[in-house]
């Protein structure tokens, strides 16, 4: 019995479905299994391991294919004598990528067969009939996916699903993304916990306490990510109603590698704190110094740090930074207040009613109704008052929450500052400041939420 199993033929199942192909001819990876399987069995082979790529497609960079790399793998280090696939088309729809693999499984001397069509390698014609097949396949592959490609695109004008994947938060109805009022709540404390500690950690350990909800930080990483929650989806920016404001969401994201490590240590300033001369982040550092190991917390430039690619090698400690805002966050804060009345002040207001100009936009629409101009004349005058109209509509420029800046400079913080935890220190700055730069003399320049 030992001496038979030596000398089977050593044979790899490998399987593979895209998400097109589910979509469109519910092709069923089981089948193949079994299909597979019973083929090996009925010609005594024997099953080195099964390699099931779902969801790929053979168009795809072979790398995406991770079985598949997978199998390669075994076939360079001789574990495999056999490639078994039930169609040409699940192995490669691309002539180039096919010939690039057949070198590789030359070398190694692995053959390959299907079992539902018959190939021979070993001929001219052979080869010449799998090329004729793989291009055919290429092409049927270019078909298949412009139809899918159409379907997406009229589901997507009309706002509907194209997926059964989405984030908490949502649930799909009549087609469409709406608010999950099972999950909602616990979305929302999420994101506003990471809001204002600036700790992917603690926010989810905050969910768990609150929910019993386990979120690890790679998957709330992802959804932090996701405009879904801001309610965009593949540039669509009304998709769906968000659960987070645009503006939060942004703010988020801008922020870079916020959290509290997982020694303990808080970095009062991570996420607000850039370089002045290339825009990096600048991270936190530590060392000890002295006989009793003094730990000395500073920041410097990541791009320098990693690359060596900025001018800005200076570190700032992190008490000289807490020392530069407490001293001067009142004059800061005051000159930018000044700075929004003065622009608001003098910012000419608009000599054009908008009302009115939707009332002769209504007697124009009238006039021309009773045939009282002609075409070209309705068109000249709707032209010029749509014009003014968007003249006066044109987005104001963001500024600060003023209202916040002054609550925040009568709130005595000076006095309670030296109490505060390190957790509560990061949450009062980031209250009131959106960036801190410093660049490569040390000068610090701060902007406001």
């Amino acid at each position: 019995m030992s001496e038979k199993k030596i000398s089977m033929t050593r044979a790899a199942l490998y399987i593979r479905v895209s998400t097109e192909e589910q979509a469109m001819h519910g092709y069923s990876l089981e089948a193949q299994r079994e299909a597979l399987t019973r083929y090996a069995k009925e010609h005594d082979l024997l099953i080195v391991d099964y390699y099931v790529d779902e969801g790929k497609s053979a168009r795809g960079k072979m790398q995406n294919r991770k079985e598949f790399m997978r199998m390669l793998g075994d076939v360079k280090a001789d574990k495999i004598d056999l490639i078994l696939f039930i169609k040409l088309d699940r192995w490669f729809r691309s002539v180039k990528d096919y010939y690039k693999i057949q070198e590789i499984l030359e070398a190694h001397h692995v053959d390959w067969r299907t079992t539902e069509e018959h190939y021979d390698t070993t001929t001219t014609n052979g080869r010449l009939h799998i090329n004729i097949r793989l291009s055919i396949a290429q092409d049927e592959a270019d078909r298949t996916s412009d139809r899918i490609k159409f379907v997406f695109a009229s589901k997507l004008a009309r706002k509907e699903v194209i997926t059964g994947m989405f984030p908490p938060g949502f649930k799909v109805e009549n087609k469409h993304l709406v608010h999950d009022p099972k999950t909602i709540d616990m979305v929302r404390d999420l994101f506003h916990h990471y809001e204002t500690h600036g700790s992917k950690y603690a926010a989810t350990q905050y969910i768990f306490r609150k929910y019993g909800v386990e979120i690890d930080r790679h998957n709330f990483s992802k959804m932090i990510a996701n405009p879904l929650y801001k309610g965009e989806y593949r540039g669509i920016k009304d998709y769906c109603e968000p659960i987070i404001e645009p503006a939060v969401w942004d703010k988020l994201n801008a922020v870079v590698n916020v959290h509290k490590p997982r020694t303990g240590r808080i970095y009062i300033f991570s996420g607000l704190i850039t370089c002045g001369e290339c825009g990096y982040r600048m991270a936190g550092r530590h060392s000890f110094s002295g006989p009793g190991g003094v730990e000395h917390i500073y920041y410097r430039c990541n791009r320098y740090s990693n690359f060596k690619d900025c001018t800005n090698c200076k570190m700032i400690n992190e008490v000289t930074l807490e020392t530069w805002l407490l001293e001067n966050i009142e004059d800061e804060i005051n000159s930018y207040i000044l700075q929004c009345q003065t622009k608001a002040a003098k910012k000419p207001k608009p000599k054009i009613n908008r009302s009115a100009i939707k009332r002769k936009l209504a007697r124009l629409k009238d006039l021309y109704i009773n045939e009282m101009i002609d075409i070209e004349v309705y068109k000249a005058d709707y032209e010029m008052y749509t014009a003014q109209l968007e003249e006066i509509q044109e987005p104001e420029e963001p500024t600060a929450d003023i209202g916040a800046l002054q609550d925040f400079l009568h709130s005595d913080f000076k006095a309670v500052y030296e109490g505060l935890s390190r957790e509560k220190r990061r949450i009062l700055w980031r209250s009131v400041i959106k960036d801190i730069k410093v660049d490569a003399q040390k000068r610090i320049t701060i902007s406001f939420t």
